[in-house]
């Protein structure tokens, strides 16, 4: 690290007087097996503020005047991580893009405390692994694991305080999300999945929920950060749950549409809601369709007609590649980079392919879902088909057998105009099986162990 630091840190040093005056803000450091000839940071509406381009030994630097305080994304190739920044803050990170999130690690100005959010994301990340096994237990221990972890994490707020008194309210607050949104979140899925049971546990229902009079859920400077997005969603799906609507059935899509629109304030993030709302629920149904009255309802509660647009390209996708019909003869180019046609590729083999955008997946991501699918599919043809006309990003994680990219002129683009990835099964015969589904949903498992 110290290779890079001290040119780093001279060019703070003598840019200090010219941040003084000018209220700059700088952020520089090093990229470690680099995805990309760039980074980029972007506001909490995620738009973008800066590209910033690495310099022939991956380090880079840039400068950002008159910044506001708070939470930022940065994004290198597929993968991001959240920044908090002040104006006139001078700080350095360094990562290894083949372990991105735990090989993060900042210093410079304000350092402790974005090591404090990486920290607590890695934190999050390992006990919601660990949770599986505690929602199986009674109410009564489930409550007293989640106070006991409640317990540590007051003890590092006040820890944190005290090392740093000068924190601002803004990132305390931030700290604080980090810190128990996901207990709230882990609260609420408790008592989601006990109403889902055959034989629900009678639950005093006030103690998995006594957080809410003081949890916000109407923050849109937060709601791109995943602890309280993740929270948000599930306050909104506990009160559907609540309704006792069933969730597979198109009433519990159109019922948290509008549980969206009554809880929800602000117009920009009701909008954001519930366009992710109406594109969840279809992905993970198994039906690649899409009720008209759920888009309908959509439609009628949002006001972003660039969202309802791209809804509308969703489903004019879906019609494309309509079930029991063989699938178009479109042209892609194969691993050994030559030109095939897809019925080819395919060929009496039962194939999952996996329409991909890189901006909506990580590698890392993808690679352990196709990996999964594929060990316990033996008798299934995989591809990956990476929609974003790079020929040369292929996933290192999963076998370059599986991988295909497509030309800009392909007709397979006829289908994805909306550029949402969609997972298409195709039997033996070249016959659609289903023709837009999720790679993430676990319910088109057994589709693809029928195709077998």
């Amino acid at each position: 690290m110290i290779k890079y630091i001290v040119p780093l840190l001279s060019v703070f040093l003598l840019s200090c007087n010219e941040t003084k005056k000018e209220n700059l803000t700088y952020l520089g450091g090093k990229i470690i097996n680099p995805k990309a000839d760039f980074v980029t940071l972007q506001n909490h509406y995620e738009e973008l503020i800066d590209t910033i381009k690495l310099n022939s030994d991956n380090t880079f630097i840039g400068s950002f005047k008159n910044i506001k305080e708070g939470l930022y994304l940065f994004r290198h190739g597929s993968e991001f991580q959240y920044i908090f920044l002040e104006p006139q803050d001078s700080l350095l990170l360094r990562l290894n893009t083949w372990d991105f999130d735990e090989s993060l690690v900042f210093s410079g100005s304000n350092a402790e405390k974005n090591n404090a959010l990486i920290e607590n994301f890695l934190i999050n990340e390992k006990q919601s692994k660990d949770f599986y096994k505690y929602y199986q237990l009674n109410s009564e221990d489930f409550l007293r694991t989640v106070d006991s972890l409640k317990v540590l994490k007051d003890d590092y707020l006040e820890n944190f305080i005290t090392d740093y008194p000068e924190t601002s309210e803004n990132y305390i607050d931030v700290l604080k999300v980090a810190l128990f949104y996901p207990l709230f979140t882990k609260l609420e899925t408790y008592s989601i999945n006990n109403r889902l049971k055959e034989e629900p546990e009678a639950l005093k229902e006030e103690r998995f929920v006594s957080h809410r009079p003081e949890v916000g859920i109407n923050g849109d400077s937060l709601m791109f950060y995943s602890p309280y997005r993740n929270y948000v969603y599930n306050n909104i799906y506990y009160d559907v749950y609540a309704e006792n609507v069933k969730d597979e059935s198109d009433d519990f899509t159109i019922a948290v549409l509008e549980t969206v629109d009554d809880k929800i304030e602000s117009r920009v993030l009701k909008n954001r809601l519930l366009k992710e709302t109406i594109i969840r629920h279809f992905y993970t149904k198994t039906s690649c369709s899409l009720n008209k009255q759920a888009y309908n309802t959509f439609s009628k509660f949002s006001t972003n007609d660039a969202d309802k647009e791209e809804i509308a390209c969703l489903l004019t996708d879906v019609k494309h590649i309509p079930k029991k019909k063989r699938i178009p003869n479109f042209k892609l180019f194969s691993p050994q980079g030559s030109m095939e046609n897809i019925r080819n590729v395919i060929k009496g083999n039962s194939t999952v392919i996996y329409f991909r955008n890189k901006e909506y997946s990580s590698n890392k991501w993808v690679a352990s879902r196709m990996n999964y699918l594929i060990n316990n599919n033996p008798g299934v043809k995989f591809m990956v088909i990476n929609m974003n006309e790079d020929k040369n990003e292929y996933i290192k994680e999963l076998n370059i057998k599986h991988q295909f990219y497509l030309h800009k002129e392909s007709d397979a683009h006829n289908f994805l105009t909306s550029r949402y990835p969609r997972m298409v099964l195709v039997n033996k015969k070249g016959i659609v099986v289903n023709g837009f589904c999720g790679l993430s949903s676990e319910k088109i498992e057994k589709q693809i162990t029928d195709l077998q």
